[in-house]
């Protein structure tokens, strides 16, 4: 399959049959958008606007290795990336089309790797580029017409300003052609996941280094854009079926990159992380898990008879006391959200302030506290609830929340449901948009579950205790 990665301007894929918006799920959180997924000229075809639809997600709030993950899941092999960049060069005027070879990364912060601490792997970015693509990707520019060069450097900049006239020309005393904020770490999270990668980047305007810079007015440079969307639809067309099959190897070795690049021996792997790669589509060796696939149950201890004779506690004390076992479980929570601007975390009291609390400040987000009942000053909302063990009530402030604000309603179990399904009235009181309601630990034989999803929320849950 294909994958078509639409950058500025382009959020659409016209001509494809069959063509459905797939949502997809991935280990690391939401993609940037739904992905179009059809076929033309008998090729499967995966399409995904990085920015979304409408372009919301600005460059350095991508989910990249969301979006990487999840056109790996569908079963990508090749991805040809659209971008629009800025020009470098007097002989790359707006218009041109680039084929670039090589990056420079200068972008700070953001998620490069799927591999992290347990299991570490180290690829080689000496030549970031697939050839093979990009071959594909030069012969469909020609055929499309216009200005084209093949070979490049292309500089991705944190962002979302653009460069200083000092930044500028520095990149252009480092022999750097383009300038843009989106191919890092697009093209690394590929090559990690070993899927045949290109690049066309689109010329829209000089950089500032260019003495007629200041002149450009913002009706030309949309005139661009337009141009530029046009040509590249019409560029990946005539791509597509030139990237009808995929060899059963790719020549230039991107397909079997992780072959000698994982570094961590077998017996010392982390088995959560490898999990979740391969949930992801990576080719990592992994055990399989049920019910637990960040391997908390073992580090939750059951207390019998509390509070009451008969009811068989699951205290995440012990969980939270384990500091490796405590990062799992909120950098799982905070994948899952990364790139869903969530506007607040409501935190369930108690629990549900420690980890929501954790939430917020990683996804840069307000944490609203849902509270029990006379422990808020001032001007509160109130929901009444039964639970698991008698009646009681929670309090919102009463401008904790504001309209159309996305939130996600934390704590750290669902039993029955009676709490989270409160705190989600008291979300729609306020008129506030509940994307989702998490927890640590889920009581399947409760249905808590299938209560918040009769009130219209989704659920997500870590670990599993089934039969008690």
């Amino acid at each position: 399959m294909l994958g078509i990665i639409g950058g500025s301007g382009i959020y659409e894929l016209d001509g494809l049959k069959n063509a459905q918006w797939r949502e997809v799920d991935t280990p690391f959180g939401k993609p940037s958008d739904a992905i179009l997924v059809g076929e033309l000229d008998g090729v499967q075809v995966a399409f995904l606007p990085r920015h979304g639809r409408g372009h919301r997600i600005p460059p350095s709030l991508l989910n990249v290795r969301a979006n990487i993950s999840a056109l790996k899941q569908l079963g990508v092999t090749d991805i040809l990336s659209l971008s629009a960049v800025g020009s470098l060069k007097e002989d790359l005027p707006p218009g041109t089309f680039v084929v670039v070879d090589q990056f420079i990364d200068l972008t700070r912060g953001r998620e490069s790797t799927f591999f992290d601490e347990g299991l570490v792997a180290h690829v080689s970015m000496a030549h970031p580029v697939c050839a093979r693509v990009g071959d594909a990707a030069e012969t469909a520019a020609k055929a499309v017409g216009g200005s084209f060069r093949r070979g490049g450097t292309y500089v991705c900049m944190e962002g979302p300003q653009f460069s200083s006239r000092a930044e500028s020309n520095i990149y252009r005393s480092w022999g750097a052609h383009v300038i843009g904020m989106t191919n890092m770490p697009e093209a690394k999270l590929a090559r990690e996941a070993e899927i045949c990668f290109a690049t066309v980047a689109m010329v829209t305007d000089f950089d500032c280094w260019h003495p007629d810079h200041d002149a450009v007015t913002a009706a030309a440079v949309a005139e661009t854009f337009k141009q530029n969307a046009n040509r590249a639809r019409d560029l990946v067309r005539r791509a597509i079926p030139l990237l009808a099959k995929h060899p059963e190897k790719c020549p230039k070795g991107c397909d079997h990159v992780l072959d000698a690049a994982v570094m961590t021996a077998p017996h010392a792997r982390d088995a959560l992380r490898a999990r979740m790669l391969k949930t992801a589509g990576l080719r990592v060796e992994a055990t399989d898990a049920k019910h637990d696939p960040h391997d908390l149950a073992r580090l939750i201890r059951t207390v019998p008879d509390f509070p009451k004779k008969g009811i068989q506690f699951r205290d995440i004390t012990t969980l939270l006391e384990d500091a490796a076992g405590f990062r799992r479980s909120v950098r799982a929570l905070v994948d899952r959200y990364k790139g869903q601007r969530i506007d607040k975390i409501m935190g369930i009291d108690a629990r549900g302030f420690i980890l929501g609390g954790a939430m917020a400040y990683e996804l840069g987000c307000g944490f609203a506290p849902v509270r029990k009942k006379g422990k808020l000053p001032g001007a509160t909302l109130r929901v009444e609830y039964a639970l698991e063990y008698g009646t009681d009530a929670v309090e919102l402030r009463e401008d904790g929340l504001k309209r159309g604000e996305r939130v996600v309603i934390v704590d750290d179990l669902i039993a029955t449901g009676g709490t989270a399904e409160a705190a989600i009235k008291l979300a729609k009181l306020k008129e506030a948009v509940v994307v989702e309601a998490c927890f640590v630990i889920e009581l399947p034989d409760l249905h808590g579950r299938q209560r918040l999803e009769a009130a219209g929320a989704r659920v997500h849950s870590l670990v599993s205790f089934e039969g008690d």
